[in-house]
């Protein structure tokens, strides 16, 4: 496939991946084909150990992503996106890369849902952000449990009920949001946050992003054996050692990535 027919581009600049939803003609919404292939680029992206952080945008300005495509391709039927959609979510929460969604232009339904299912979210702040399927009679049924993680059950429930949009500042305040900044910066704020996670120990990103999805949602009882068996692997690792070292010897580590 030609990069002009690809529904996903990609992008390698040393260790950071940018992947790139292709659909402007439909606003990235999220066909089938468009989310089977973001799946498998995550789980290649994962299985890279030169891939240190993934970016995550939408082509244009006018969306980050418009949700599902239900006016779109739905071969198969709707049993088989909803299922490679719950295979896309399941693929997020295991990665051990973190991944930051730039959002430049809209994100509603699904798309609001891939924005969640990203560590980081930096948006231009002309964006808005919402789950406006209950105007079509439908409901946000696969992305209720991240909108509910990040802006809490009341809040979750008044965008759920109302199909309300948010502005930027008003997502930023209800925790959808990491960073928002003038449209023109938006990029210079994704290449500063990029730096810092590309500064810090790789490993210990990975270990402790897996740890916390394994045992998020569990009592503190049920998640400390977890975590502390995480935290174990995270000191026997070459980073660890490194890390200590540098800040005994008061320098700048030189990471290992393992």
């Amino acid at each position: 496939m030609s990069e002009a027919d690809a529904v996903l581009l990609s992008r390698r600049d040393g260790h950071r991946l940018d992947l790139t939803l292709h659909r402007p003609e439909r606003r990235n919404a999220l066909s089938r084909e468009l989310v089977e292939a973001l799946t498998q680029a995550l789980r290649a992206a994962d299985a890279d150990p030169e891939v240190r952080v993934v970016v995550l945008t939408g082509s244009g300005q006018a969306a980050f992503c418009a949700g599902g495509d239900l006016a779109g391709d739905l071969t198969g039927g709707v049993e088989a996106v909803t299922r490679a959609f719950s295979e896309l979510m399941r693929t997020l929460d295991g990665l051990g890369t973190p991944v930051i969604a730039r959002v430049n232009g809209h994100a509603v339904g699904g798309g609001l849902g891939l924005l969640l299912a990203c560590d980081l979210a930096v948006a231009a702040d002309d964006v808005k952000l919402g789950t406006p399927e209950v105007k079509s009679g439908l409901f946000p049924m696969m992305i209720a449990p991240l909108l509910e993680r990040h802006a809490g059950p009341k809040r979750a429930a008044e965008l759920f009920f109302t199909g309300e949009r948010l502005d930027a500042q008003a997502a930023l305040a209800s925790g959808l949001l990491n960073r928002v900044v003038p449209r023109a910066e938006l990029d210079a704020a994704v290449d500063a946050l990029v730096a810092r996670v590309l500064a810090v120990s790789p490993t210990a990103i990975r270990l402790g992003r897996r740890a916390l999805a394994a045992t998020r949602g569990l009592p503190l009882e049920a998640a400390l054996p977890a975590l502390a068996q995480g935290l174990a692997e995270v000191l026997s690792s070459e980073d660890a050692l490194e890390g200590i070292s540098a800040f005994l010897e008061k320098r700048a580590p030189a990471w290992k990535n393992r």
